[in-house]
C-alpha cells in the first residue's frame, strides 16, 4: 500500500506543500498508476485535483484516462512538449555518452511532435524504443524487462514513490501473446506487432508522461553511468601519444574539466570587463574554477598585469593548454581579446608582449584541443 508518510516527506523535499495535498498525491498515485499513468513532480496540480474529484464521483477507468489525457494535452501542454528536456542536463562527465542522451531526446521530441499532430501510431513506438535504449544504457537492463532488478523506488522524487513506477512498469511490460486490437500500453504488444489498437491519444500521452517520470527518477543513475564510462575511457587512453583525425589528443585526461573551467573563467572575465565594478582577481577566480571541476589549483600557472591576465595548465599527457585575455583593443566590439595556447611547451609571456605560439579566438579553428566538443 502507498505510504502517506513517504509522500509527505518527498513532497516536503521538492517543495509541494499544498494543491494538491499530500493525501491527494497519495490518492492520485494509488488511482492513476494502475491505469499506466506515472506520477512525477511535473503533474498539473489543479488538473490532478479535478480528476480526483471525478474519480470520487464514480468515473470509470476509461473516463479517468480521458480526463488525465485532457489535462496533459491542455493545462500541462508545455510540460508535455518538454517531457524529455531534463535529460539534456544529465551526465556532464563524458561527452560521447552525453551526446547519446541528447540524440535520444531529439528523437523523443520528434515523437512528441507526432503526438501533437495526432500520429499516435508513430509517437508511441518511437518513445517506447527510446525508453528501452535509455534504460539499457543506464542500468544494463530494459525498463520493460521482467529481469530488471531495479525496484524503481527512492526517497527523493515523486516518480520513485512506492506503488508508482513499479506498478506502471508492469502494465508497460505486459506480454501480448496473440494478435488483436487491445488498445494496451504494452511495449511488447506495440513493438512486436501484436496489438493493432495501440495508437490512441491516451496511450501516447501515457508514454510521454512515463518519459517525464523517468527523467525525474534517473538523473543520479545517469551521472554515475557517465562517470563510469569516463573512467573506463581514461584508463584506455592513458599514456597514448596518438592524435585523432582532428589533431586532438587521444589521451584527453582532464581536458573536459579544463575546458569547462576555462569556459567559466572566460565568462567571469567577460562580466568583469563589461559590467564589473571591482577589479578582476584571476588567481581567486581560477582557484574557484579548479575546485569546481576537481582540478589541482596548484597545477595552474597564473599571471596578471595592468593589461590583462593569462594562465596555463599542463595535462597528464604532457600537453599544455593556456588562456590569455585583456580588455579589447578593437574599436568594433566590446568583448575582450582572447588567445589560446596548445603546445607541449609552456608559454613564457602573454600574447600582448610575445605573440609566438598564442592563437587568437578571432582565428577559427582556435586549435585542436580547444575545439573539442564541450561538456555542458
Amino acid at each position: 500500500m502507498f505510504h502517506a508518510v513517504q509522500a509527505a516527506e518527498v513532497a516536503r523535499r521538492i517543495g509541494i506543500n499544498s494543491h494538491p495535498s499530500v493525501t491527494q498525491f497519495a490518492e492520485a498515485v494509488s488511482l492513476f498508476a494502475p491505469l499506466g499513468w506515472a506520477m512525477c513532480g511535473n503533474w498539473h496540480q489543479e488538473g490532478t485535483i479535478r480528476v480526483l474529484h471525478r474519480a470520487a464521483k464514480g468515473a470509470s477507468a476509461e473516463e479517468l484516462d480521458q480526463a488525465i489525457a485532457d489535462v496533459w494535452n491542455s493545462d500541462n501542454l508545455f510540460l508535455l512538449q518538454h517531457a524529455a528536456t531534463p535529460i539534456r542536463r544529465w551526465s556532464n562527465s563524458h561527452y560521447p555518452f552525453k551526446q547519446t542522451l541528447w540524440d535520444r531526446v531529439s528523437l523523443i521530441d520528434k515523437a512528441i511532435q507526432h503526438h501533437l499532430a495526432g500520429a499516435y501510431e508513430a509517437s508511441i513506438p518511437i518513445i517506447l524504443a527510446q525508453i528501452d535504449g535509455l534504460s539499457l544504457d543506464l542500468t544494463g537492463q530494459s525498463f520493460f524487462s521482467k529481469a530488471n532488478p531495479d525496484p524503481f523506488l527512492d526517497d527523493e522524487t515523486l516518480a520513485g514513490m512506492e506503488m508508482n513506477l513499479p506498478v506502471v512498469r508492469r502494465l508497460f511490460s505486459e506480454n501480448v501473446k496473440e494478435s488483436g486490437s487491445f488498445g494496451l500500453v504494452s511495449r511488447h504488444g506495440v513493438l512486436h506487432g501484436r496489438d493493432l489498437g495501440y495508437a490512441t491519444r491516451v496511450n501516447s500521452t501515457k508514454t510521454i508522461v512515463l518519459v517525464a517520470a523517468l527523467a525525474e527518477y534517473f538523473p543520479r543513475v545517469a551521472d554515475d553511468a557517465g562517470a563510469r564510462l569516463r573512467r573506463l575511457h581514461e584508463e584506455s587512453v592513458a599514456g597514448s601519444q596518438a592524435l585523432d583525425e582532428s589533431g586532438r589528443l587521444v589521451d584527453d585526461r582532464q581536458v573536459p574539466e579544463l575546458l569547462n573551467a576555462a569556459y567559466d573563467f572566460d565568462s567571469a572575465y567577460l562580466n568583469a570587463v563589461l559590467i564589473g565594478s571591482n577589479p578582476f582577481n584571476a588567481h581567486r577566480t581560477l582557484n574557484d574554477m579548479a575546485m569546481k571541476y576537481s582540478l589541482d589549483p596548484g597545477a595552474f600557472t597564473v599571471s596578471q598585469d595592468d593589461i590583462g591576465c593569462w594562465w596555463h595548465y599542463t595535462l597528464p599527457s604532457g600537453q599544455t593548454l593556456g588562456y590569455a585575455a585583456r580588455p579589447t583593443a578593437s574599436v568594433t566590439r566590446r568583448h575582450p581579446d582572447v588567445w589560446r595556447w596548445d603546445f607541449p611547451s609552456q608559454p613564457k609571456a602573454p600574447p600582448w608582449t610575445h605573440m609566438d605560439g598564442w592563437r587568437s579566438d578571432d582565428t577559427f579553428p582556435r586549435s585542436p584541443n580547444w575545439e573539442r566538443d564541450p561538456v555542458i
